[in-house]
């Protein structure tokens, strides 16, 4: 199918700020850019509105609903420094802020592509009898979180009740796609802390602000935990496809991820150092820390060991499969990142190299 006009909620966020000018590119169609805040938003093309509003406000939800032929959902508080230290915050971002979309969406059988995440299978991929899996599969893996007290699951929490309401309205006729990102990751990702705002962001911008500003690279708990990286354009690539595969992916839930690039922490850490060595001349070597999560985090936090997704359904129903290794990923990272922050950090500074020797 090709729409006539596409809503994208959280277009200025790291992955609307990419998904946008994909969706342009491949459709030619409008598109209904919503955010509170664009700067990660490049994307000039005429046929973007873009809209200054929050999610929750039921004007904007008349208006997505009404004149739109697809709404993408992409808003959310998804920093794990956030899920126990501001958790009713999260929660709300998550679930209570979006059930007046979904719930338009069905009223009126706007189809809804909306976005969750791999935090909702837990701890680690376990079958419904509750056996350990390689992967994480939509259709067989049990959804197990940790206790109430540790908060860290608040995010994962809220994704899964919204998926059931989802789900439950799809059951009466809301037509839907929801989608499991894994540790995606790209240009414009985050922030860094004291430049463009504060707290603690996701672990490449940790380790990106870490290396720029020649401090060394902290390891939750040692870095041991496995994460499967995919690149952002691998993941928008996918979108597109489901946007355009209505039927296909009516009432499916979807994997979207890369099981090659399955490594620890501590190994994308090494990675990103030698590459950001390569790429700025005398850059001084990499320093590497191991930190407690709970001092790093904040209490309430824990973490699950390993996060590989299983995507066959993705390549059967999208005719899809990720294409970039971390070694393809990571040159444009770190030279968006040296752009962007080393003559915020400390003036300016020798710029990234086109070639590598």
């Amino acid at each position: 199918m090709k729409p006539d006009r596409i809503a994208v909620l959280g277009a200025g966020g790291f992955l609307g700020s990419h998904l946008v000018p994909g969706l342009v590119e491949r459709f030619g169609c409008a598109i209904d850019a919503v955010d509170v805040d664009f700067d990660k938003l490049e994307c000039s093309d005429r046929r973007v509105r873009r809209i200054s509003a929050r999610v929750e406000e039921p004007a904007l939800v008349e208006e997505v609903t009404r004149g739109s032929s697809v709404v993408l959902s992409l808003t959310a508080l998804c920093n794990p420094a956030l899920y126990s230290r501001v958790p009713l915050d999260v929660i709300d971002a998550s679930f209570t802020h979006l059930l007046p979309l979904v719930r338009r969406c069905a009223e009126r059988r706007v189809r809804l592509i909306h976005f969750s995440t791999a935090e909702v299978y837990g701890r680690r991929a376990l079958d419904t009898d509750g056996a350990p899996m390689a992967e994480m599969n939509e259709d067989t893996s049990a959804l197990v979180l940790g206790p109430i007290a540790k908060q860290r699951w608040s995010y994962a929490c809220a994704k899964q009740l919204l998926e059931r309401v989802i789900w439950a309205h799809g059951e009466a006729g809301l037509p839907f796609t929801i989608i499991r990102p894994f540790n995606t990751i790209g240009a414009r990702m985050d922030y860094l802390p004291g430049i463009d705002g504060e707290g603690t962001p996701r672990v490449l911008a940790c380790f990106m602000g870490q290396l720029l500003r020649g401090e060394p690279l902290q390891l939750v708990d040692g870095g041991e935990q496995r994460r499967a990286f995919m690149a952002v354009e691998d993941l928008v690539d996918a979108l597109c496809r489901v946007v355009e595969r209505g039927s296909a992916c009516d009432r499916q839930i979807i994997n979207l991820g890369n099981p090659q690039n399955d490594m620890t922490i501590a190994e994308l850490g090494r990675a990103l150092a030698a590459e950001f060595s390569r790429r700025v001349p005398g850059a001084p070597p990499a320093r590497f820390e191991s930190v407690p999560a709970e001092r790093f985090y904040g209490p309430g936090y824990e973490d699950s060991s390993q996060r590989v997704p299983d995507v066959e359904k993705a390549r059967r129903l999208l005719g899809w499969k990720p294409l970039q290794s971390l070694s393809d990923m990571l040159p444009p990272i770190v030279d968006d990142y040296v752009k962007r922050y080393s003559p915020r950090i400390h003036g300016p500074a020798p710029g990234p190299q086109t070639s590598v020797a």
